[in-house]
């Protein structure tokens, strides 16, 4: 006969059904934000580049694909092991079933956040919702790009430095140093990891100081440095870790160079200002909104139990966000750690916590039905997204006319014609800006707007096709009638692109 107490043996049941309350549906929810199909401009260009890797046993060295002098520009490939990943999941999977790898990758990333959340609360229930809550923030990012492998390895980071400042085990902290040295070679962001150590060393370093006050100055500094230096090494060792990639140090002059960027906030999206269109007032805008003010109001209302690290972190991550659109996500899960350490002081009593599962799973119904009915953060379903890829009948119409010579083409086309039609059809650009530089791309941005450049440049490289969002033939290539006048028609469009020809000289 069971001996446990009546009392203690339905707290039990009722602890694991308001787990279950909020667990199914998470799940659900972050089931239809990221099981959704493949949709990024250079998921193509990805998968040649790893097939060349795998294949040939080396590295990509220059440009290669573009029909102009930018094929011998030098290329830094830091994304080389994503992309042989990548090509290895499409060459076993296949394109449509890369949906489950995409989905597969949101619930790790779900179960690392919650396991972060749940680390620093102790709370099963309010770490679900707020791991929920982080992946919904950062969702507008949720393509199968070098990207999500770093915002993997910055989760598994947070739950590195967690695991230390409850047990102090310094052992833990030795995982950090392969984990920055797989970062560098996927994604050229991990510069943050040491940032994010080097953080949690500091607020380590005044925490102490306000702990111990007011003990003499000289044993604060001794304990405040005690206090910092596992960080501080640790910072040490990752900096070293990271030159374990095919290009040592020159990988970190090659990540500052792409941060200082001017043009990449003026023309590519994801680099463009937070507060600036398209971005501002939509969805992802308005959830980066919330989750920001959320977190903020949080910090006010407990301010007196706020440890230094929570605020350095939220300070540093919520000005990085505020200006790049592209940093919102680093944000959503630097913050989770800020919330979630944050509430970890504070213990629910029995009907509270009650309360937040109802409310919590009410929530996350309504989520789902947005979810159901308008997509997630980038209107995507799991049958459905927009994409610039290929419609089956352009590139039917291409193999079937069988197309060769060099095309000029929009910037985000690019990676397929490379994947689908190099070397018989060559580009002008492709997704690859670190690459080809800010003069380049300019350069092809102003060939879309002077026609007389544009011609001058159609004879050089003896272009044989124009392949244009319709965005771009409309407003820009269409719009020039001596373009029309030297022989140039449609030869194929549908709702994604329009392919033009030139009719030869008689």
């Amino acid at each position: 006969m069971d001996a446990t107490p009546l009392a203690t043996r339905y707290d039990v049941r009722a602890i694991d059904a308001e787990r279950l309350m909020v667990l199914v549906p998470a799940l659900l929810l972050v089931t239809l934000l990221t099981f959704v199909p493949i949709s990024s401009n250079d998921f193509w260009l990805q998968v040649t580049i790893g097939g060349m890797i795998w294949n040939d046993g080396s590295i990509p060295r220059t440009v290669l694909f573009p029909f102009t002098e930018a094929k011998d520009y030098p290329f830094i490939a830091h994304e080389w092991l994503p992309s042989v990943v990548v090509y290895l999941l499409h060459r076993a999977l296949g394109f449509d079933l890369l949906v489950f790898v995409k989905g597969a990758i949101g619930l790790l990333m779900f179960a690392l956040a919650y396991r972060l959340a749940e680390r620093l609360t102790r709370d099963a229930v309010l770490a679900t919702l707020l791991a929920v809550v982080a992946l919904v923030v950062g969702n507008y990012r949720h393509f199968l790009r070098p990207e999500i492998f770093a915002l993997v390895f910055l989760l598994v980071l947070l739950n590195l430095l967690v695991e230390y400042q409850l047990t102090g085990r310094r052992r833990i902290l030795l995982w950090a140093l392969p984990l920055a040295a797989l970062w560098a070679n996927c994604h050229a962001s991990f510069p943050i990891a040491l940032i994010i150590v080097m953080l949690f060393g500091a607020g380590a370093a005044v925490d102490y100081v306000r702990a111990s006050r007011p003990a003499p100055g000289a044993l604060l500094a001794r304990g405040a440095v005690a206090a910092a230096a596992p960080y501080l090494v640790l910072a040490a060792g990752m900096a070293f870790a990271v030159l374990l990639n095919p290009y040592g140090y020159r990988l970190y002059a090659f990540a500052w160079r792409m941060s200082q960027w001017s043009v990449l906030s003026q023309f590519i999206i994801e680099w463009r200002p937070t507060f600036a269109d398209p971005f501002v007032g939509n969805r992802a805008f308005w959830a980066f909104i919330a989750y920001l003010v959320g977190t903020l109001a949080l910090g006010v209302v407990y301010r007196k139990r706020l440890s230094a690290t929570v605020v350095m972190l939220f300070l540093a991550f919520a000005l990085l966000a505020m200006q790049r659109q592209r940093y919102i996500v680093l944000f959503a899960y630097t913050g989770l750690y800020c919330i979630a350490a944050t509430l970890g002081s504070i213990v629910l009593h029995e009907r509270a916590r009650r309360l937040v599962a109802a409310a919590g799973s009410a929530t996350l119904a309504l989520a789902i039905a947005a979810a159901l009915r308008y997509g997630n953060m980038y209107s995507a379903w799991p049958h459905t997204v927009t994409s610039d890829n290929f419609t089956p009948p352009m590139e039917q119409f291409i193999r079937d006319n069988h197309l060769e010579g060099n095309v000029f083409n929009s910037y985000g086309l690019g990676a397929q014609l490379i994947h689908d039609f190099y070397p018989r059809l060559r580009p002008l650009i492709d997704s690859r800006i670190d690459a080809y530089g800010e003069p380049y791309f300019l350069y092809t941005v102003h060939l879309g707007v002077n026609e007389k450049a544009l011609l001058e440049f159609i004879e050089r490289y003896d272009v044989r096709y124009f392949l244009l969002s319709w965005d771009e033939f409309r407003n820009r290539i269409g719009t020039m009638p001596k373009l029309r006048e030297s022989g140039w028609r449609m030869l194929f469009a549908d709702h994604k692109a329009v392919l033009l020809g030139r009719e030869p000289a008689r």
